[in-house]
């Protein structure tokens, strides 16, 4: 093993302390915008159930009093229907959300202020790792990965596993096996693929040539965790066969390495400084970054379901993603940049990937005045279920107070429900129109966009009196 590095006694400004800066920064210039997806209808209503009830092990089941308040049984989102499900993740980070509720309201702000912390450990872990490991400045290629910039400002579960991740390695690089036990045990309790951790532990036992049974930390909690819960939460699909997770194999490995000019990453790590990545002192980093690709290419169940419309969660990937971007910057950390091309583009593995995702919730705020005036006005107004979500929702970011009145349409919504002058809103993301688009003539207005993203509003029309051009 090569000696760890001493703290760097420079007294120019110390890269972890301009990466937590950057993403405070990034965090509280974003502290109005709105949620999406699993956060806007799991893990936030979850942290809501803990702010009204107190501590829970499972926060599930009934839906939370404050999310309760801007629903009716015909605004009800089919999500809600059955209420929270018990998806057999710990509690910790919903315990974290709840108490920012409690302090705050439910309001976005708060629920975004709970994500600076973890934000700027993340940011500030990464940075460090990157001088010990890399260059004095390679931690800042984070900041270059539209995912990363897009997961701090999502209130997932996959930001504090994020933040805990570097400081365990940097832990087992400097041999301090106590602290590396502690952030080992809390990783699977930020979220249960923190149990990876358990490779990167073994490599440096094995490098010490000496048993460390502080390296079963992570498995040890996990244990725990099924113990006091039950099963784990379990993946939703595995590959059919090998060649299947062949193909998905492939496709992490483009996610990870290639794709949103991550490939220029790649190819430049590998030419300005690929001997020094083959430094014993990595090796505990290299086979992390092994382990969360091939373990999220088994259970990254949407990878290549759809031949060409690839579709993922990405963020799945962003320990490992983040790790071997700030390895491969090495000194060149401006060969991130690239990746800002792509921050607000649409990405084919889906909403996570870039900020597509934030920009379509801010599309749907900016519909909201023109719904309530559709509402206002007497008109019968469709939304599709995420829409539905955040128009009911004031702690969403959407609207100020809910909507009421509209209906939902989902993949069950049949044609014959509609009738002519309903209006129908269809997004770029969301709930797709299926058998509605397909079989009601429809004439559509002008969309409302933001970036890539957008919403717009149709008119049902008369059969008889559409224009079959």
């Amino acid at each position: 093993m090569d000696a760890p590095q001493p703290p760097s006694r420079d007294p120019a400004l110390h890269p972890a302390l301009v990466a937590a800066l950057l993403a405070a920064a990034w965090v509280l210039a974003h502290l109005d915008q709105p949620l999406v997806e699993d956060s806007l209808f799991w893990w936030v209503p979850q942290g809501l159930l803990i702010a009204e009830q107190g501590p829970l092990l499972r926060p599930a089941g009934a839906l939370p009093e404050a999310l309760l308040a801007g629903l009716s049984a015909q605004t009800t989102p089919p999500q809600w229907a059955d209420g929270i499900p018990d998806y057999a993740h710990p509690p910790l980070w919903f315990a974290w959300l709840g108490l920012f509720v409690r302090l705050f309201g439910p309001h976005v702000e708060a629920i975004h202020l709970a994500c600076l912390l973890p934000a700027m450990l993340a940011a500030s872990g990464f940075a460090v790792l990157g001088q010990r490991l890399g260059g004095r400045w390679s931690g800042l290629a984070l900041f270059g990965l539209p995912p990363f910039l897009a997961q701090l400002l999502r209130p997932e579960l996959d930001l504090p596993l994020l933040a805990v991740t570097p400081w365990a390695l940097l832990a087992l690089h400097h041999g301090r096996w106590g602290f590396f036990a502690l952030l080992g045990a809390l990783a699977p309790w930020c979220k249960e693929p923190g149990v990876l951790l358990l490779a990167p532990a073994l490599a440096r036992a094995w490098d010490e040539r000496r048993w460390r049974p502080e390296a079963l930390a992570p498995l040890a909690s996990l244990g725990a965790w099924a113990l006091l819960h039950g099963a784990p939460a379990q993946p939703e699909h595995l590959p059919a066969s090998l060649t299947a997770w062949a193909a998905d194999l492939y496709w992490s490995l483009r996610i990870v390495f290639w794709e949103q000019g991550r490939g220029l990453l790649l190819v430049g790590g590998l030419l300005l400084g690929g001997r020094a990545l083959l430094r014993p002192a990595l090796r505990p980093a290299l086979v992390q970054i092994a382990v969360w690709v091939g373990f999220f290419s088994v259970v990254g169940f949407f990878v290549s379901r759809t031949p060409g419309a690839a579709s993922t969660h990405v963020r799945y990937f962003l320990p490992g993603m983040a790790l071997a971007a700030v390895l491969l910057a090495g000194r060149h950390p401006y060969l991130a940049l690239a990746g800002l091309f792509y921050l607000s583009a649409r990405s084919p593995f889906g909403p996570e990937a870039s900020l597509f995702g934030l920009h379509q919730a801010q599309a749907e705020r900016a519909a909201a005045p023109q719904i309530a005036a559709q509402l206002a006005a007497g008109d019968r107004v469709w939304v599709g279920s995420y829409q539905a979500a955040a128009l009911s929702q004031p702690w969403a970011g959407v609207v100020e107070a809910p909507l009421a009145d509209f209906f939902v349409y989902g993949p069950d919504t049949r044609p014959g429900a509609l009738s002519p002058g309903d209006r129908i809103w269809q997004a770029a993301y969301g709930e797709p129109l299926g058998l509605l688009g397909r079989d009601l003539p429809l004439r559509c207005e002008a969309p409302l966009a933001v970036g890539e993203a957008w919403v717009r509003a149709c008119t049902v029309l008369d059969a008889e009196a559409a224009d079959p051009g």
